[in-house]
């Protein structure tokens, strides 16, 4: 008998969002039924396979690269939005932060430690390791929630011995106009009166910048100094993300966030930090999907992005490359500095479109050609009800010279959130590494910690 059949799945690519198939029969025997039914079963069981490790896989037989992926836990459906990689007292560790912080070595399958217990108050999204106190161990900076007015940034110390580690205050930050909370902490070093002094560099409400001075006396608070004000330079709307680098050539580290740039003065202490905006792209309009909230076409996404700093066109000078970090259909592109206008927005060149929420991107010269090259990751799901992708994936931009880049891609099924890079690996290597966040309307998602070590091929 003729049977009719009408598909419906469910799929995310990169430009077009949850098509639909069914299977209908009509008269059809037994063995038919049998057939299509387990044929149906099989479709959504993958469908639904969102975050498992069985579903990863790598292309490395038609990569520039040799790619090794490592899935360091399976966390559940605990939220933690950032990890970290430190040297810690009994080698390299990565520690993640959500409503307690936890630690791992870094192998397949590695055993969890829980280092702070839990704590009703979340920790933020921003996170970063430097040696606070001079002993070669790397201490973790996070920011926690205090109430709905402000936040603790904190410092915690691995304790020889002990298997939690000791909370010390940085500071205090209360909240004012912006989304609640510190959204991005990085290392940062500058001179202050002919000394070189550490410390970190916070986005607070996804507008006000600051930098913290590690004081002599690591037990005490730190020395806040502002920044800037975005909004008070003409940020419309909430930016984040963060970079440092020296951008006009002047041996000082100046700042990148959102669609600005921040000049670092020569006295950090009594001068004033010269703000200048580089890009447009924070006045972009959100996407629309269908099955999202109406409330979400108003969402600022624009000033969101993932940043960082690098020489791409070979000109001896810095470049930004950004993403869109939290919408589907995102960009990735360069920005480089207008050398006549200095000051003024910079000469964009998209390098891709149609990305599903890139919320990580590092740059790394991979194989050894002495080009930067471009290394980003999407997210399972980006925040505000936008539709989620079974196969988020990690995409390799590797630079041709004169602004060309060739994409790959180096590894699909683990979503990636908030993607670093640890230190210089032996033998031409760099590893990578991530959380992925879990979005809360989405009850059977799950967190895991993965890596990628990334090396030439011989």
């Amino acid at each position: 008998m003729k049977t009719k059949f009408l598909f419906i799945n469910f799929r995310i690519t990169m430009k077009s969002y949850y098509k639909t198939y069914a299977i209908i029969s009509r008269s059809v025997r037994k063995e038919q039924c049998l057939l299509i039914a387990s044929l149906i079963m099989l479709n959504l069981f993958l469908a639904g396979c969102y975050s498992s490790a069985t579903k990863s896989k790598a292309y490395n037989s038609k990569l520039p690269v040799k790619v090794e992926p490592i899935l360091i836990h399976q966390l559940g459906s605990e939220h933690f939005g950032n990890a970290i990689y430190r040297r810690g007292k009994e080698g390299t560790r990565i520690a993640a932060s959500g409503t307690r912080i936890l630690e791992w070595p870094i192998h397949e399958n590695a055993p969890v430690t829980e280092v702070v217990p839990y704590d009703s108050a979340r920790y933020n999204n921003g996170a970063c390791a430097i040696d606070v106190n001079n002993d070669n161990i790397d201490e973790m900076i996070v920011a926690r929630t205090v109430n709905n007015s402000g936040t603790n940034l904190l410092w915690f110390e691995e304790v020889a011995g002990q298997k939690q580690w000791r909370e010390h205050l940085i500071g205090y930050v209360a909240n004012e106009e912006g989304e609640p909370g510190i959204h991005d902490i990085m290392p940062f070093e500058v001179k202050v009166l002919d000394t070189q002094v550490a410390g970190v560099v916070i986005l607070v409400n996804r507008r006000r910048l600051f930098w913290y001075q590690i004081p002599d006396n690591t037990s005490q608070p730190w020395i806040q100094h502002f920044i800037a004000d975005l909004h008070a330079n003409g940020a419309e709307v909430p930016q984040s993300g963060l970079a440092l680098g020296d951008i006009n050539g002047d041996g000082r580290m100046d700042l990148v966030c959102g669609n600005f740039w921040a000049e670092c003065p020569s006295n950090t202490i009594n001068d004033s930090w010269q703000v200048h905006r580089y890009s447009t792209w924070d006045r972009r309009s959100t996407p629309i999907f269908p099955e999202i909230p109406v409330w979400v076409k108003d969402e600022p996404f624009g000033g969101m992005n993932q940043l960082d700093l690098g020489d791409m066109d070979a000109d001896g000078k810095l470049d930004i490359v950004a993403t869109d970090a939290e919408i589907p259909d995102a960009r990735i592109g360069v920005f480089c500095r207008n050398s006549e206008e200095p000051n003024g927005l910079w000469t964009e060149t998209v390098i891709d479109k149609g990305l599903y929420c890139p919320h990580s991107l590092v740059l790394a010269d991979v194989n050894k050609d002495n080009r930067m090259d471009i290394l980003t990751g999407e997210m399972t799901a980006g925040g505000w009800w936008f539709p989620r992708t079974p196969s988020p994936k990690l995409y390799l931009y590797l630079n041709q010279g004169n602004m060309k880049f060739q994409k790959y891609i180096l590894h699909e099924g683990w979503g990636i959130h908030m993607m670093r890079m640890a230190q210089k690996q032996p033998q031409d290597k760099i590893f990578i590494f991530a959380a992925d966040e879990i979005q809360s309307w989405y009850k059977d998602m799950t967190t895991h910690i993965v890596g990628w070590t990334i090396s030439p091929k011989q």
